[in-house]
């Protein structure tokens, strides 16, 4: 099989094939990160030796888990068209982590609990193959050929007895060598499958983000120098314990915005955390938008950016409104 070939075929997969979840992206993120962490030189004997690549499902299992996890514990997007049932993956995230948004980051998880949920979603998602209970195996690699649909095993055979796949060498050089170009093609279809069943922002960056390095927020103290008091209980601002909060969470909303930030102090910054304030304060931003656009440059700039032909006043209330739709939780500041 050339290159290609399987050029064509990864491709059209990615594409064209049909999916009710996410499952086939994240496969092909696996196979794809996986071969481009193996060595040319194993790669070559591999080949050389008409010799296939082991890989178990424990290890597919634990890399499922590091992709849906951030995707649900952070921003919770949706991975499928039913609301009221998401993929086993999910499930097993929700009732081994808990619903509710987690500011760690992954690696500081309770190793029982990662180890709980890698189990589960072995035991739920991969080798289930005859009780149909999980086909993202064996169906990954069926192709579309005018009405119906052909399994090709281009890239891999399977055994679910043994629990692994059996890479065929030559398709992970492909993988290896193309790694960029197909992972950034893996990236662009999952997110535009989710855009179908989200209507939340930056879906591109929240799906490739596992780590997730949030920038410093102490200029904005200086932008917003000249309000002295708590946005949220009007308390006295103390310069030392001043906080800038994102009005509407950082975790649906993805970016740094001089539109969304305001100053708080630190009780209500901490009790606030990842959710929503009432719907008042929502009048309260808007107002003090409007009141210092044209006094604040950063301000004026950072409303530009949502300024629709509705007015940015629409766009930020739609945000906020999609927000809650979301599931983020209100709370009482005051």
């Amino acid at each position: 099989m050339d290159d290609k070939y399987l050029k064509q075929t990864f491709i059209s997969i990615i594409t064209k094939g049909s999916k009710s979840n996410t499952y086939k992206f994240a496969l092909a993120k696996f196979l794809l990160d996986y071969s481009n962490a193996i060595t040319k030189q194993s790669i070559d004997d591999h080949i050389k030796n008409n010799q296939s690549i082991l890989v178990d499902y424990d290890l597919i299992a634990n890399s499922f888990l590091t992709y849906f996890w951030h995707q649900e514990c952070k921003y919770r997007i949706k991975q499928n068209y039913q609301d009221s049932k998401p993929p086993s993956v999910i499930k097993i995230i929700r009732n081994v982590f808990g619903t509710d948004y987690i500011p760690e980051p992954f690696k500081n998880m309770p190793k029982s609990k990662i180890n709980q949920a890698q189990k589960k979603i072995k035991q739920r998602v991969f080798g289930k193959e005859s009780q149909k209970t999980s086909q993202v195996i064996p169906r990954f690699q069926n192709i579309r050929e005018g009405n119906s649909s052909i399994r090709r095993q281009v890239f891999y055979d399977y055994d679910d007895d043994a629990s692994q796949i059996e890479l065929k060498p030559e398709s992970v050089k492909f993988f290896s060598e193309n790694y960029v170009f197909l992972t950034k093609l893996v990236l662009f279809e999952w997110s535009k499958f989710l855009e179908k069943v989200n209507t939340i922002p930056r879906l591109i960056a929240k799906v490739e983000s596992y780590e997730i390095k949030r920038g410093p927020l102490s200029k904005y103290v200086k932008i917003f120098k000249d309000f002295e008091s708590c946005f949220y209980c009007n308390g006295s601002l103390d310069k030392a314990k001043t906080h800038v909060d994102h009005f509407i969470p950082w975790s649906y909303i993805f970016e740094d915005e001089s539109w969304n930030l305001v100053l708080s102090c630190e009780k209500c910054n901490l009790k606030k955390s990842d959710s929503l304030a009432d719907t008042k304060y929502l009048k309260y931003l808007i107002e003090r938008n409007h009141t210092y656009q044209t006094k604040i440059e950063d301000l004026r700039k950072s409303l530009l950016k949502i300024n629709t032909q509705k007015g940015w006043q629409n766009e930020i209330a739609h945000h906020y409104n999609n927000c809650q739709e979301y599931g983020f939780s209100k709370v009482l500041l005051s």
